[in-house]
């Protein structure tokens, strides 16, 4: 699958488009495929080492994404293939990010997108939606 991913926190050049093994969802996780996602600060401060943590390498950046299900791992019950959902809190605390075709999610972090909204609307107001509800 097509992926953006670093291999070492760096600058932004150390960002790499290229081809990843595709994720195959572990029990309680759900595989989204990626349709919308949206850049936010701290994929940027996660990118540069800014923000310390464990990163599994070659590390996926990202922490939002809008997509549809499109396999679930044993244990994951809430969603089946074809639903859409979004997330945020990917790309983080050793979770894979975003940026790439497909996402594996724990599914306790997905939400169903509401028909009438679009996945790149989904996508834009994940985590700053989240900001803003929570003050």
């Amino acid at each position: 699958m097509k992926a953006a991913y670093i291999n070492a926190p760096g600058p932004a050049d150390t960002l790499i488009f290229g081809d990843l093994p595709q994720p195959q969802p572990r029990p309680g996780e759900v595989l989204v495929r990626v349709r919308a996602v949206s850049v936010n600060p701290i994929d940027t401060y996660v990118r540069a080492g800014i923000v310390k943590m464990n990163l599994p390498l070659p590390f996926i950046v990202g922490c939002d994404l809008a997509g549809v299900v499109e396999a679930v791992g044993t244990e994951a019950k809430r969603f089946k293939p074809g639903d859409r959902v979004w997330c945020s809190n990917q790309g983080l605390f050793g979770r894979q990010g975003t940026f790439a075709e497909f996402a594996c999610v724990e599914e306790r972090w997905l939400n169903a997108i509401p028909t009438k909204v679009r996945d790149e609307d989904a996508a834009t107001v994940a985590l700053v939606g989240i900001t803003a509800h929570l003050g």
